[in-house]
């Protein structure tokens, strides 16, 4: 996912899919009109916490606040984004600068229910955080790597004493069907009785899938999806999906054997050249 194109990019492990700024729509977002909600922002962090053998700690919760989404969407540029060895750093960085503010603009655009192709989707961005303690130097290396954007400051009121930095982020998306994407998920199966698809979506679709380097092989992205399954059981959402590259064993033993996903259909190769993109496999399970 080096780059925003009409088509939703697959998830991968290290480089999921970017799915914003499809149909090269334009958002006004207006930073002054962004406020932060302390109590809907204490509401959102879970008490889902993990360490792995590195000692690392973090925890996941949706993201609501300017802040939180505004890291997140510097971690996605961070991610996508690959440039060629002659391209200086500062041309980087610039680059990457500018397609995070317009990753912040939509993602936000669309979290709010203001993306108009989005209007029957609802969109939900979680984020993975650790503690930028002494004790985790991993928050320094993220902030140092990836971009300053990414941290997040102390806040007692919500119960967050020091200040944070996001390592993982993710973005489900609730609804029928995917804006922009031609490989669909196939259940469950709907009829008249079901009612409308905005008012019972029955799938949701993962995306933007990412993991700072630094936190990388920690569990962060299975954490995410966890959270992500917290939350859809009180939804009539029965079957998530994603979207995989088809070479990219990693990412798809984790969904497979690490997450409990299964193949449901994939591309041809000659849709995925006639769409110049590599091949993807469409993943899907079943929420109990």
């Amino acid at each position: 996912m080096q780059h925003t194109t009409h088509h939703h990019r697959p998830a991968r492990l290290d480089q999921p899919h970017l799915h914003s700024l499809a149909h090269g729509q334009r958002y006004a977002c207006p930073r002054k009109s962004r406020t932060w909600n302390r109590v809907t922002r204490a509401s959102a962090v879970t008490q889902a916490q993990a360490s792995s053998t590195a000692a690392l700690k973090y925890s996941t919760r949706i993201a609501t606040s300017p802040a939180e989404l505004r890291a997140a969407a510097f971690l996605r540029a961070h991610s996508f984004y690959v440039y060629p060895p002659d391209r200086s750093e500062w041309a980087a960085r610039s680059h990457r600068r500018m397609k995070a503010d317009a990753e912040w603009d939509s993602l936000t655009a669309k979290v709010e229910g203001r993306e108009e192709f989005y209007k029957d989707v609802k969109v939900v961005a979680f984020v993975a955080t650790i503690d930028d303690v002494p004790e985790q130097p991993q928050a320094q290396q993220v902030a140092a790597e990836v971009d300053p954007s990414t941290k997040l400051p102390a806040d007692p009121e919500a119960g967050l004493q020091h200040p944070q930095v996001v390592v993982g982020t993710l973005d489900v998306n609730i609804g029928r069907t995917l804006p922009a994407e031609e490989l669909q998920g196939k259940l469950p199966a709907f009829d008249a009785s079901h009612g409308t698809p905005a008012a019972r979506p029955g799938r949701a679709y993962l995306s933007n899938v990412c993991v700072a380097p630094a936190a990388r092989r920690q569990g962060v992205a299975q954490a995410l999806v966890a959270a992500v399954e917290r939350y859809l059981q009180s939804l009539p959402v029965s079957y998530l999906y994603v979207h995989v590259v088809h070479d990219n064993l990693p990412a798809i033993q984790l969904y497979q054997q690490g997450l409990g996903f299964k193949v449901e259909s994939e591309e041809t190769e000659n849709f995925a050249k006639a769409t110049s993109r590599p091949r993807r496999l469409l993943l899907c399970k079943p929420l109990e």
